[in-house]
């Protein structure tokens, strides 16, 4: 198709609307950027400002585990009021992680003896829970094995403790036909014992621990050892031995006389592992960094430290609390810094000749539309000085030749848009020219030659 007829057939006009679909695509690309910076930056402030409500399982009320939950809730939201805990009383480990596991809360504590679950995640060691054996003064129990036949004070059926005492009668030998086991509440056990109602209780708890104060300061208890702890480590990594030490629950005379062998279990702060890592390493760093103050409500949490193998559970460390134990570390920005310097200047080097090479080409399409441009100017100056219809005709055929090399260029992006739309105006203003000259040329009559006049 000549390029007469491309431009009969309306092809500038549609060259034009090409040209204002791309600068509508390019509106287009900058508003829906600016409303996605936008979006973005209203999540990020929403999401900042958000208050982060979690729920803790912490075992009983009277439990140690129970005032470090509320101790932690308390230090967490004075330090960071978009984290609020709630702490739910519970029968115990065994419980906690159940609910756990079933997202009803989203952290809880439990004795490392306990089998988690699998969405169970670690976050930190919190104290040393110890096996402690209270017996009644008379009640000739010098070792586990002589509870055989005995009346035995224990935590509920199915909580962490009541499956560390049945571990620990099955070391020994001892079968649940071999004694009478109360498991009810600590505070039934004891009152229990108070009345003599049973000859023996067992918990665990850290060395210190207020009910069991009571029972051999006021109420004649007796502690007897729990020995064996190695053997015990070998069937359960997590137990270690330990001692509770001499003058423990009073000084003068010393309860117990002297430093008491027995089995230690860490107590450990677990989260589900879908938490957020970012609210998880702030509550570690929180634990850590502000320690004093849950010690000044609970002292046993001076022994808060990171968890290791060593706490026997294969369970994985939740990415939060690691990214705390890792700050320290180098990054690997600090680690690869060196190659990541040469990767940058390497980068920066070919950003460089591709802006060069960009800015070459640029400067090429503009200068290849300035030259189309002034194709069209020579053409109007012969326009303006034609005085021959052929000759007009010429260069009209001029025109129309150089329109099809600038609608081809532009197509193979030789030339800019900006510089297709620049040369549309100046070959209009041509052909507009083109257009008077022809409509003068043609109103002034044609000289008759004397061979043609009548004689």
């Amino acid at each position: 198709m000549s390029a007469e007829r491309l431009l009969n057939s309306g092809t500038l006009l549609a060259m034009s609307h090409r040209y204002s679909i791309r600068l509508s695509r390019k509106i287009f690309l900058i508003l829906f950027s600016l409303g996605l910076i936008v979006s973005l930056t209203a999540y990020v402030v929403i999401k900042r400002n958000r208050v982060h409500h979690l729920t803790i399982a912490a075992g009983s009320k009277q439990g140690e585990s129970y005032l470090f939950s509320q101790a932690m809730a308390q230090v967490v939201a004075k330090y960071n009021p978009k984290i609020q805990i709630k702490v739910l009383e519970t029968k115990g480990s065994k419980e906690n992680i159940r609910l756990l596991e079933e997202k009803k809360v989203q952290l809880a504590t439990a004795q490392a003896d306990i089998p988690a679950l699998p969405s169970a995640r670690i976050v930190s060691k919190l104290f040393p829970d110890m096996f402690q054996l209270v017996v009644q003064a008379n009640s000739g129990i010098n070792q586990v094995s002589d509870l055989k036949g005995k009346r035995i004070g224990l935590p509920p059926e199915g909580d962490g403790q009541y499956l560390s005492f049945l571990f620990v009668a099955e070391h020994y030998g001892l079968e649940k036909t071999d004694f009478l086991g109360l498991a009810v509440s600590e505070k039934e056990t004891d009152e229990a014992f108070r009345q003599n109602k049973i000859d023996a209780v067992f918990r665990v708890r850290p060395p210190g621990n207020k009910s069991i104060l009571d029972l051999v300061q006021n109420r004649g208890g007796r502690l007897v050892p729990i020995e064996q702890a190695e053997a015990m480590n070998i069937k359960q990594p997590a137990l270690d031995a330990d001692f509770i030490p001499k003058g423990t629950y009073q000084g003068a005379p010393a309860i117990p006389p002297t430093d008491l062998p027995t089995v230690a279990v860490p107590r450990i702060l677990l989260a589900h592992q879908k938490v957020d890592y970012k609210l998880i390493q702030e509550i570690t760093s929180i634990l850590y960094e502000r320690r004093r103050d849950i010690e000044a409500v609970l002292p046993e949490a001076s022994y808060i430290s990171p968890p290791s193998v060593l706490v026997g559970t294969i369970l994985p460390i939740h990415p939060g609390a690691q990214a705390y134990y890792d700050r320290e570390k180098p990054s690997f920005l600090q680690e690869n810094a060196d190659w990541l310097g040469l990767l940058l200047s390497v980068a920066l080097m070919i950003g460089s000749w591709a802006l060069q090479l960009k800015s070459q080409l640029e400067k090429k399409q503009k200068n290849q539309g300035d030259n189309y441009n002034q194709e069209i100017l020579v053409l109007m100056k012969h326009i303006e000085c034609c005085k021959d219809l052929a000759r007009l005709e010429q260069i009209r055929h001029q025109l129309f030749s150089t329109f099809e090399s600038v609608v081809n260029a532009l197509d193979y992006d030789q030339i800019t848009p900006e510089s297709f739309q620049s040369f549309t105006f100046t070959w209009e203003a041509a052909i507009a020219a083109f257009r008077d000259r022809r409509s003068t040329l043609m109103a002034k009559p044609t000289p008759i030659s004397k061979s043609t006049q009548v004689k």
